[in-house]
């Protein structure tokens, strides 16, 4: 495919990036983390999970459910290091040795939780989002990071339909 035809395709993810950016601006105001900014950058960099995935809605479904386990890794390892507080300096050290092994191990679990990229990418959403956010709640943050994920995935998901569909179209042979 010539570039002239080609740069159709990096149009049409920029009007959906400006899309979502609309759509953020008028969400993430009524979402429950008081003071926010937008959480685009959480969309942006599931929308690049997906594609690591595989471009596949069976992806999108390992990528989001990868994230709510990557969310509750994450969660256990705050309060498990908060458990351990008694070992001053060690505390996180330790809690993150202790939860990445059974977080890697979900590579030997079934095909839809498997996909460790998505495990530790949300996990470091979340640790992310209580230093940004220190005012809010777990539970506030893992909603709010599965709302833009899952607005990720359908970016995704459109973005794979919209291509597939427009090469198609481009390779028909003219008549």
């Amino acid at each position: 495919m010539d570039f002239k035809k080609f740069i159709v395709i990096p149009v049409f993810i920029a009007v959906l990036a400006s899309a979502f950016i609309v759509l953020d601006q008028l969400i993430s105001p009524i979402m429950p983390i008081a003071d926010n900014k937008g959480f685009g950058w959480v969309t942006f960099q599931a929308w690049a999970m997906y594609f690591l995935a595989g471009c596949t809605v069976k992806g999108g479904v390992r990528t989001f459910l990868g994230y709510v386990l990557g969310l509750l890794s994450a969660i256990i390892i705050i309060n498990l290091a908060g458990a351990l507080s008694s070992t001053g300096f060690w505390m996180v050290p330790i809690a993150v040795l202790i939860m990445v092994i059974p977080m890697c191990s979900m590579e030997r679990a079934n095909s839809y939780i498997d996909f460790v990229p998505a495990i530790f990418v949300s996990s470091a959403v979340l640790f992310a989002f209580t230093q940004i956010y220190p005012g809010t709640t777990l539970v506030n943050s893992s909603i709010t990071i599965l709302v833009y994920c899952a607005i990720g995935m359908i970016l995704g998901y459109i973005t794979i339909y919209l291509r597939s569909a427009y090469e198609k179209m481009v390779a028909k042979p003219s008549k």
